[in-house]
């Protein structure tokens, strides 16, 4: 297990609503409490726990991106704050999530199992080859014993408070079929080819000339700058929902079997579409997915309105700089390592198109479909420590 791999498994959010909450806005006008980040119904979180879960997390995205330089780059859902500010305002809902998630558990009498929380430490040392390969992992990635340890626990209480609401918020069979019926088109299996060009006027004039009866794969071949696709007349093959970017996806869902499409921008260019196949995929298919998605939308209720409830008040100014404390400091060479994921190369748009989720950067900070199995919520529940 490398640095990477262990750190992704500690960053997944609790109950599917960490990342996905990024445009919630900080209380920038409460007067700073000292030493305190926030209070949950008079519970503080505290000062050193938040720096503690920004620095980890914060550690997290430089060693994806491969620089630190990616902390000052725009956040794509909202430009008028950087990555580290996003950074800090998604840590700072994560904990108070957890916080009113711990005190509605603590109501039903759970409480961490320490014999349980040593078990899994321990099992993930042996599994990184003890105690010194541990420690060192750790350092590698900004990171300390008790902070993970407090990963467990709170997984740990997750995981009781899991096994208690499991029947509350089990979706039906009936909530199951409403939601495919009112979301069918979102699962569907699909073949199509495209032409993409890095100009508008030249994919309208593509446009034109297709209209007009010319070859769809020979302009394909002479002019896509997909050079992975072009070669192939512009053929992408068979591709399932989710697997396009959505600019892709949205026309491919709008257009007849046959037909071709009008130029579409997304961030690669502008592509000329020709769907060959369009076909709506069974609730068989997909009810394992839509049982999760109906689930998890009952936790994120069950959350809000907790969070109506509860008291909350925040003290953390999202654009102020953060001292990171020495032991969470990531070792020079992982923070000057040369970010490779600024461009994506013209011959490589073909694959990129069609696994877009992938893109480090994009996806950790946009996160976000809720579609993991609810029932293994114990390996999606990461959130904050």
């Amino acid at each position: 297990m490398n640095v990477l791999n262990l750190k992704n498994t500690m960053n997944k959010i609790v109950l599917g609503v960490g990342l996905s909450a990024l445009l919630i806005t900080t209380a920038c006008g409460t007067p700073k409490k000292e030493g305190v980040a926030a209070t949950v119904n008079g519970v503080d979180i505290t000062q050193e726990e938040f720096v503690k879960n920004y620095a980890s997390q914060r550690n997290y995205y430089t060693l994806s991106a491969g620089s630190e330089s990616y902390l000052t780059e725009k956040s794509p859902q909202d430009p008028s704050k950087t990555m580290d500010q996003v950074i800090k305002e998604s840590v700072l809902n994560d904990l108070i999530d957890m916080e009113i998630l711990k005190q509605d558990a603590e109501k039903l009498g759970i409480k961490a199992e320490e014999a349980e929380i040593d078990k899994e430490l321990n099992t993930v040392k042996e599994q990184m080859g003890g105690q010194e390969a541990f420690n060192e992992q750790l350092k590698q990635m900004g990171s300390n014993e008790a902070y993970y340890r407090k990963y467990f626990t709170n997984l740990n209480i997750m995981k009781q408070y899991y096994k208690v609401k499991e029947k509350e918020f089990k979706a039906s069979e009936d909530e199951i079929k409403k939601y495919y019926d009112e979301h069918k088109d979102e699962y569907f299996t699909a073949d199509a080819a495209h032409i993409l060009v890095k100009d508008v006027n030249e994919a309208n004039l593509i446009k034109k000339e297709l209209s007009k009866g010319a070859d769809f794969a020979q302009i394909a071949k002479e002019k896509s700058t997909d050079k992975g696709s072009a070669e192939k007349g512009g053929e992408l093959g068979e591709f399932s929902n989710g697997m396009m970017v959505k600019e892709f996806e949205d026309v491919v869902k709008s257009i007849k079997v046959g037909e071709i499409s009008d130029p579409v921008e997304s961030q690669f260019g502008f592509h000329i579409i020709k769907l060959n196949k369009f076909e709506n995929k069974k609730l068989e298919e997909v009810k394992e997915i839509i049982e999760s998605a109906v689930t998890q939308q009952k936790y994120k209720d069950h959350l809000d309105n907790l969070k109506k409830e509860a008291k909350i008040e925040k003290y953390v100014n999202v654009k102020d700089d953060i001292e990171i404390p020495e032991e969470f400091k990531l070792p020079t060479a992982a923070t000057k390592a040369e970010d490779k994921s600024k461009e994506t190369p013209a011959d490589e748009v073909g694959n990129s198109t069609v696994e877009t989720k992938e893109k480090a950067k994009a996806n950790k900070a946009s996160n976000t479909k809720e579609n993991k199995n609810a029932k293994n919520t114990e390996k999606t529940e990461e959130k904050s420590k």
